[in-house]
């Protein structure tokens, strides 16, 4: 006979700091983010993580969002250094050695994200 988890009920004071903090997120406009990584939305998710409301199986199910969401993120913080190093004066080769990456990966960020790149 497998054990039944009994359903975890927060205290009123829980609840409290739990609406503030959902407060905070839906302040910032974050209400369809489902695995955002801000700093509110990360708050949020550890709070009630920890008391209980979110269980493992909740938070493997956005696993693929999470992928999809980290390759965002490693985009966006790429195409700041291109965006840095197209500004000094660097060709798409410069740039695709210094953040170690592919010429062809510098080229979609380019398109991507509209950064003009000088051709030497």
């Amino acid at each position: 006979m497998s054990k039944v988890k009994k359903r975890v009920r927060p205290t009123k004071e829980q609840w409290h700091e739990l609406n503030r903090l959902l407060d905070d997120v839906v302040k910032i406009g974050h209400t369809n983010e489902r695995n955002c990584r801000c700093r509110k939305c990360t708050k949020l998710n550890n709070y009630s993580k920890s008391i209980g409301l979110l269980d493992k199986g909740a938070t493997d199910a956005g696993r693929w969002d999470e992928r999809k969401l980290a390759t965002k993120h490693r985009h966006e913080k790429d195409a700041i250094k291109v965006t840095k190093l197209a500004y000094q004066g660097c060709n798409r080769k410069e740039i695709a050695s210094k953040i170690k990456r592919s010429k062809d990966y510098v080229s979609k960020l380019a398109v991507e994200f509209d950064i003009e790149i000088q051709s030497k």
